[in-house]
């Protein structure tokens, strides 16, 4: 049997209508529904086998409204991982999942090796984005949140179970462990490489201005935007797909 005393808590924050409840109810159950309805606060445990491992994870969705701050305190308090969740189509969704970070920061001293996702929610509606990629990116780099940052859509699924096999990747390896510039420095460093065999300078010395770095990284962005998906079954509904 289980040990009921130790329990698994991930508390989805972030304002109200950006999807928080969609995400959490596509992973449980893989259905999604488009019509809006306002959480106060919603518990939902499950069991997971991980390989040798038996977890006991309580998933709570707290209320977007800042009527509740309160009981928002108390949730990050007792979470022991986190999802900020905001709509790439309202920017001040964006705005208060940094004032949520700053939040957790305060109220907790560990935050740093507290599981932790920042999740740009409605990709499929890429059409009417408003807050930019590269932007939350650049922000969640200087917050050590860069290899923990993601975009996805409920509706779709894109990129929903990556939210959960994110957050296990950190309970094995903690974000303050390693360097988040580290991948994109190597990516563009062999992209320059490729660049320079193409163009036939022949290890000719280069020198990039700002702008084109920045571009440059924009691109990269661009062509990583989309993780892959690992198909799961749905025969064994206590086994965790994210394994």
């Amino acid at each position: 049997m289980a040990d009921t005393e130790h329990r698994n808590r991930i508390v989805f924050l972030g304002s109200g209508g950006v999807g928080k409840s969609s995400i959490l109810g596509k992973f449980l159950t893989g259905k999604f529904s488009s019509e809006y309805k306002e959480t106060v606060e919603d518990l939902y445990s499950r069991e997971y086998d991980i390989k040798d491992s038996h977890l006991l994870v309580d998933f709570l969705d707290t209320a977007g409204n800042i009527a509740f701050p309160a009981m928002r305190r108390l949730s990050i308090s007792s979470a022991h991982a986190f999802v900020l969740v905001y709509s790439i189509t309202e920017p001040n969704t964006f705005e208060e999942a940094k004032q949520l970070w700053e939040q957790i920061k305060e109220v907790r001293e560990n935050y740093d090796v507290i599981p932790c996702v920042l999740v740009g929610n409605k990709l499929d509606l890429e059409n009417k984005r408003l807050v930019e990629k590269f932007d939350a990116l650049n922000w969640a780099d200087n917050e050590n949140l860069g290899g923990a940052f993601l975009e996805a859509s409920a509706k779709t699924n894109e990129g929903v179970t990556e939210i959960f096999k994110n957050l296990l990747e950190q309970v094995k390896t903690p974000r303050h462990a390693y360097d988040m510039f580290q991948t994109r420095r190597s990516s563009i460093h062999a992209l320059e490489q490729t660049d320079d065999s193409q163009t036939g300078n022949g290890g000719e010395e280069h020198v990039e201005t700002p702008e084109q770095r920045m571009r440059r990284s924009r691109s990269l962005i661009r062509r990583g935007s989309k993780p892959k998906l690992k198909k799961c079954s749905r025969d064994r509904k206590n086994d965790c797909c994210i394994s």
